[in-house]
């Protein structure tokens, strides 16, 4: 357990915890339902073509998925076991970085919808909603990062030891 564990932000990171489990849930419901199609299609669930934009091999898109899940529930099973130490850095670089994503994201989406809605990248409006959950979930984790090192740090000055 580290030292911020019993501080006041614990309920907050039990929060943090299930929204970026929530969105850990949407994006590998994303890899598994482009898996059921690509394998066993299914009527209920959009073509495998509308979940892939031909950006990467599907072998390599799975396999950064894979690591991308893995990352995901690693972030999550540490902040809900307080083992993550929170830094007000990272906390700068992850919500800056998820920023640039998700406008990025939003971009490409909007250009997609409007001025280039045949270009494979552009187009491929469903991969975009999945990526802004990506980027959704980089901002969140950096806004716990920041969050709770300033808890920690306010405690620290308090109660200096």
């Amino acid at each position: 357990m580290t030292m911020w564990a019993g501080l006041d932000c614990q309920i907050t990171s039990r929060q943090y915890a299930f929204v970026l489990l929530m969105l850990t849930g949407l994006f590998g419901f994303r890899v598994l339902a482009q898996l059921v199609q690509f394998w066993h299609p299914v009527e209920f669930l959009p073509p495998y073509s509308v979940w892939h934009s031909g950006a990467l091999p599907y072998g390599w898109l799975v396999a950064a998925q894979g690591v991308i899940l893995a990352a995901c529930l690693r972030v999550v099973w540490g902040i809900s076991k307080g083992t993550i130490d929170p830094s007000t850095q990272k906390g700068k670089i992850l919500f800056g970085l998820g920023t640039i994503y998700l406008l990025g994201m939003c971009a490409r989406l909007f250009g997609g919808l409007t001025i280039a809605a045949d270009h494979y990248w552009f187009g491929a409006t469903l991969p975009t909603v999945f990526h802004l959950v990506l980027a959704s979930f980089l901002i969140l984790f950096g806004r716990f990062h920041y969050i709770a090192s300033q808890s920690f740090s306010s405690k620290q000055r308090e109660n200096p030891e």
